[in-house]
């Protein structure tokens, strides 16, 4: 699903389960957090998918951002969404050049 979050394009897919409200109130918060550290984001591409081979860490978060130049990309697994999407954010935080 796209969404339109403060002139970026954020595209949201789920593999194995449905979005909901919280899911997307959880991506959308962490996503204006990045946004602090660098402003010229133009788009968000995050794709959340259930592991089940891994029953403790079965959350994958793959995060890509559109900036100009090359686009910056990171994955983590973590056992909620919230801890694999801040996982993920300090990920690509720290690939930011200023």
């Amino acid at each position: 699903m796209e969404y339109n979050i403060d002139n970026v394009k954020m595209d949201l897919q789920t593999v194995g389960f449905q979005e909901t409200s919280g899911i997307v109130d959880l991506v959308e918060s962490e996503l204006r957090r990045v946004m602090r550290f660098r402003q010229d984001i133009v788009a968000a591409d995050v794709y959340l998918r259930e592991d089940g081979s891994n029953p403790e860490n079965n959350k994958v978060v793959r995060w890509r951002l559109g900036i100009p130049g090359k686009d910056l990309f990171a994955e983590a697994a973590a056992g909620s969404w919230g801890a694999g999407l801040r996982d993920a954010s300090e990920k690509l935080r720290r690939q930011f050049v200023d």
